[in-house]
């Protein structure tokens, strides 16, 4: 009985012994529970390996998006802009690019391509539409851009643009100016703007027609702009802009802005800087008229300072 009971001791004893060992293509941090033959893992010497921060969950079958950290710890796509985001990306200046704002988004313009105050509403993600009091509040202005291309780097959109003097025969100083011109009539623009840029530099063109329609002819609008980026927040702009009359302009009466029935050439330069945060933008340079008889030409001051501010609300 004494050598049975020792004997049925080792064989229980060899027995739980054996349950206890781990399989043999178990690792070696492997145990198993009392209740379930499953391995459980378990870190003796470190923890866990921890989540990477630059990934974000994701359903499965959808691929990742990777992400980086930018200020205020907020994450961001890595195509976002450039140097932390340009806020006025959509313009340089007067003139606007092919990248529109993002949904929802609402952008101040004080001194812009839309006039002197104005607004820009991203209604959907592929358009874009803005409206604005142009020159010393004589009239009216409205532009909408369409996305036809946008993707990092490259963006292609077609802008239409339209102004209205709110006193079409008035005889105000300030209602010569431009395509609200008091006996011009409603003044429009459309065409379409392309803009490719990368981490530090961006290039923005477009080629428009445009017509003041109490005065008849056609114009050829082009313009073409270069960004650099100088560090964060401040940004090199240089920028040309051109003027050709392809059908000459006539009028009952003599004005100060129609030619003599010859196509007119007026081109300008600009050159200026752009400071910003992820919610203002602040471009300052000076322009320069490039032929006589071109509208803002003086033999006294060649160059003329020029502005255009622009803040984000959302």
């Amino acid at each position: 009985m004494r050598v049975s009971g020792r004997l049925i001791a080792a064989v229980v004893g060899l027995g739980a012994s054996a349950h206890a060992q781990p399989a043999p293509d178990s690792p070696p941090w492997a145990t198993t529970s009392p209740h379930t033959s499953t391995p459980r893992p378990t870190f003796p010497d470190s923890a866990p390996p921890a989540a990477s921060a630059r990934s974000w969950p994701v359903r499965p079958g959808v691929r990742p998006v990777e992400l980086l950290p930018v200020h205020g710890f907020r994450l961001e796509p890595i195509g976002a802009p450039e140097g932390g985001g340009d806020p006025a990306s959509g313009h340089h200046f007067q003139l606007p690019s092919g990248r529109l704002l993002r949904l929802g988004d609402v952008l101040g313009q004080y001194v812009s391509h839309l006039g002197w105050v104005g607004a820009r509403w991203g209604v959907t993600r592929r358009i874009d539409v803005g409206v604005g009091v142009p020159y010393y509040f004589v009239g009216l202005s409205l532009d909408a851009r369409l996305a036809l291309v946008q993707r990092a780097g490259l963006a292609v959109s077609w802008w239409a643009y339209a102004s209205v003097p709110l006193q079409p025969d008035g005889e105000r100083s300030t209602t010569n100016l431009g395509f609200t011109w008091a006996h011009a009539g409603m003044g429009w623009a459309t065409g379409p703007l392309v803009s490719l840029w990368g981490q530090r530099a961006g290039f923005h063109a477009g080629a428009h027609v445009a017509q003041r329609t109490r005065l008849g002819g056609l114009w050829l609008l082009t313009h073409a702009t270069f960004e650099a980026r100088v560090s964060d927040g401040v940004k090199f702009l240089g920028q040309s802009l051109m003027l050709y009359e392809v059908i000459p302009e006539e009028a009952e009466r003599e004005r100060a802005l129609l030619g003599n029935n010859q196509p007119r050439f007026l081109p300008y330069a600009l050159v200026g800087v752009r400071f910003y945060t992820r919610r203002f933008a602040a471009d300052f340079g000076a322009l320069a008229p490039l032929v006589e008889g071109a509208p803002l030409y003086s033999e006294r001051l060649p160059v003329l300072p020029w502005v255009s501010l622009a803040h984000l609300f959302s």
